[in-house]
């Protein structure tokens, strides 16, 4: 097949490489020229700065970034039958689950595959590629050109619901919360409860009975089952995590799991990489996990006092992130030390707003993995919570601590 990808972001790239990795010639294009693509491939015909039209509506399929689903032309590519979930479509058969939210969708998404595949079911996985899988493309192409599959599982970024929705015939909807975050394109807490709201209709939802904004839409699907702490023992830190666990507990309660099989399954999860754990360092009790946003941050700092908090810092011109300075002005850390986090250096911006707002205790910028290192281990600090922005950064400093 010759399948074009109109878009190159996250999605975008994964998609393009998923499409060559199953032998197809692609087509990539983004309007940006600054894109950078890691792909070499005597397959890919790829065009940086504009679309051809002309190559794309003479495409087998097209694929279109989730950003960009809602313009005109998307539609287009729908109505000349070319849109890639209409050119391939074994994967609509398949029962299909999905986990939004604004946070705990990773680790809600593993905890419900560990226990379908310990229940004997073959479950394809993937979903939301900035989520750490491969990307929704991926997913398309596994569920329609590999191996039956009982279930499909999908991490559903609150970006891309209109998109899932069209892609995917989802039976199932679990989601977590809806907290501040990616309001540059929501544009209200408001707008983004009534997205879920018209992504959950006509399916059956679990849905977050501690969520104000969730409780609002209850009355949304065409059934509602709410979820709120899991009653046993994890191996996992923080409460949040006992709210995604029953989560998944009602979830294959509802699908007809056996229960032994669930608690089983729960027990002995272990933490996902990249999110959450907790774990000892010369004598010191550290805490570390992606916290990018407000109520992912609060989750975590409501469960333990830290002597010291090391924050990584956001995109430039994601205002929401910043909002995270005043919860960390609120919570009023004996020492707070600043690390780059993503691409962006903010660290002087981040450090210029906290003096400016009033912070007056320890305050530093480390510039790399090593002065974290070396600021850890020099420090009589007992409780540490590593987090922030900047997961493979974070990721980084855990595994160097750990090894």
């Amino acid at each position: 097949m010759l399948i074009s990808v109109i878009g190159l972001g996250v999605e975008g790239e994964s998609a393009t490489k998923s499409f060559l990795n199953y032998g197809h010639k692609v087509y990539a294009s983004d309007f940006s020229k600054d894109v950078k693509i890691d792909i070499d491939s005597p397959n890919l015909d790829l065009e940086l700065g504009s679309h051809d039209f002309e190559k794309i509506y003479s495409s087998d399929a097209v694929s279109v970034s989730p950003s960009l689903f809602h313009l005109d032309v998307t539609q287009k590519i729908i109505n000349r039958g070319l849109f890639i979930s209409d050119v391939l479509t074994k994967h609509k058969d398949i029962k299909t689950i999905a986990v939004t939210g604004t946070n705990g969708k990773t680790t809600t998404t593993h905890m419900i595959y560990n226990i379908l595949t310990n229940a004997g079911f073959k479950v394809a996985v993937g979903g939301n590629a900035a989520g750490g899988f491969n990307g929704y493309n991926d997913l398309l192409l596994l569920t329609n050109f590999e191996k039956e599959f009982d279930f499909i599982l999908i991490e559903a970024c609150d970006m891309t619901l209109e998109f899932c929705e069209y892609v995917f015939d989802i039976d199932y909807v679990v989601a977590t919360n809806i907290g501040h975050d990616h309001l540059d394109v929501h544009k209200s807490i408001e707008n983004y409860t009534q997205e879920v709201c018209t992504f959950i209709k006509n399916k059956v939802a679990i849905l977050n009975s501690n969520d104000k904004n969730m409780m609002k839409i209850k009355n949304c699907p065409k059934k509602t089952l709410l979820f709120d702490k899991y009653p046993y023992n994890l191996k996992l830190f923080g409460e949040f995590n006992y709210n995604n666990a029953d989560a998944a507990y009602k979830l294959s309660l509802a699908i007809g799991i056996d229960e032994d099989i669930i608690n089983h399954s729960l027990q002995n999860f272990e933490a996902v990489e990249g999110r959450t754990i907790q774990f000892d360092f010369n004598n010191k009790t550290i805490v570390s996990g992606k916290t990018d946003n407000i109520d992912a941050l609060k989750a975590v700092l409501e469960e333990k006092n830290f002597d010291v908090i090391i924050f990584g810092t956001a995109r430039a011109g994601e205002e929401c992130r910043f909002m995270m300075l005043d919860y960390l002005i609120e919570y009023n850390p004996l020492n707070l030390a600043i690390f780059q986090g993503l691409e962006d250096d903010l660290t002087n911006d981040y450090f210029n707003q906290l003096k400016n707002s009033g912070f007056e205790n320890n305050l530093v910028i480390l510039k790399n993995c090593n002065e974290i290192i070396e600021f850890i281990k020099n420090n009589d600090f007992k409780t540490i919570f590593i987090g922030g922005n900047g997961q493979q950064r974070i990721s980084d400093i855990v595994n160097s601590l750990l090894s």
